[in-house]
C-alpha cells in the first residue's frame, strides 16, 4: 500500500555561518549608517578631482578650448587657472581616495574644506566653462552633504 507523506516545510537558512568547533560564535559588527555616505563622498571626490585635474591640463595645453574674455578668467590668465585646477584637483583626488581606504579622521574635514574651495573656484570658472561649472558645483554640494551630514559617525573604524 501506499503511504501518504505529509509535506514538510523547508527550514529557513540562517544568514550567519555555524559557530566554530570551539563553540564560540564570532561577533559581527555592522558599519554605522553613515559609512555608505562616506564612501559615496570618497568616490565623488575622486571623480571631481580627476575632472578638475583634466580641466587644468586642458587650460594649460589648449587655452583656446575655453571661452574667455581677453584670455583671462577674473584677473588671472588661463595658465594660472590651469595650475590652480590641476593642484586643487590632485588634492581633492588624493583626499577622496583616502576616504575610500582606511579613512583617517582628518580626511573628512580636509575633504569638506577642499570641496568648499573647489565650489568657489568653479563659481569663478563659470564664464570660461559654464555648463561644467554648474554641474561641478551641484556635485560639490552633494559631496559636502555626504561629508557633513554623517560627521558624528565613526565609519573609518569599520574598514
Amino acid at each position: 500500500m501506499t503511504e501518504q507523506q505529509s509535506p514538510t516545510a523547508p527550514r529557513p537558512r540562517s544568514p550567519l555561518p555555524s559557530p566554530p568547533a570551539d563553540g564560540v560564535a564570532p561577533i559581527y559588527e555592522s558599519p554605522p549608517a553613515g559609512a555608505g555616505w562616506t564612501r559615496f563622498a570618497g568616490v565623488m571626490m575622486a571623480v571631481i578631482g580627476a575632472f578638475a585635474a583634466i580641466e587644468g591640463l586642458a587650460a594649460l595645453f589648449a587655452p583656446t578650448y575655453f571661452v574667455s574674455v581677453n584670455n583671462t578668467v577674473l584677473t588671472i590668465d588661463l595658465t594660472g587657472w590651469g595650475w590652480l585646477h590641476l593642484i586643487l584637483g590632485a588634492l581633492v583626488l588624493v583626499t577622496g581616495l583616502s576616504l575610500l581606504g582606511s579613512a583617517p579622521s582628518w580626511a573628512r574635514w580636509v575633504g569638506a574644506g577642499l570641496v568648499a574651495i573647489n565650489m568657489l573656484v568653479q563659481l569663478a570658472w563659470l564664464p570660461a566653462y559654464p555648463i561644467w561649472g554648474i554641474v561641478a558645483i551641484a556635485l560639490d554640494v552633494m559631496i559636502l552633504f555626504a561629508l557633513v551630514a554623517t560627521q558624528g559617525d565613526r565609519s573609518d573604524q569599520y574598514r
